[in-house]
């Protein structure tokens, strides 16, 4: 009869993690949250040089465009956000009327929104606004 004797060993020690870069000691960018603080510091520069500058310029626009529709009167030359050319025959609080051709008293209703610029001395020299009468059509 054969018998058998079971040795049992102990098992070797676990090597001890190197100090100073263990899960819970703070490594170079402070620890376990260090990830989340660098995340953080990089939106606040993005925030700061992107994102603000470019709101604030937004709203800039926004409120010139409101103060020129609010300035908007009759025979103020237009060009509205189709790229219709035309001088404003009448303004109401919503509505605006564009004449569009002279000779043939052409009229159009916009909203007020729809108006997009109003156009200057300077911009009608260079290819600016001249209203079609009859028989003046470019063919």
């Amino acid at each position: 009869m054969v018998t058998y004797t079971l040795i049992a060993e102990e098992a070797p020690a676990a090597p001890a993690p190197p100090t100073g870069t263990g899960a819970g000691s703070p490594g170079p960018f402070g620890g376990d949250y260090g990830i989340f603080i660098m995340m953080g510091l990089i939106f606040a520069v993005f925030y700061f040089l992107l994102i603000r500058p470019q709101r604030k310029k937004e709203q800039a626009r926004q409120r010139d465009r409101e103060e020129m529709l609010k300035r908007l009167t009759k025979n103020d030359h237009v060009v509205t956000i189709g790229g219709l050319h035309g001088i404003v025959a009448s303004v109401t609080d919503t509505d605006v009327v564009i004449k569009v051709d002279e000779k043939n008293d052409v009229r159009m209703r916009f909203a007020r929104e729809a108006i997009n610029r109003v156009v200057t001395d300077g911009d009608k020299g260079a290819g600016g606004l001249t209203l079609l009468g009859a028989g003046d059509e470019k063919r």
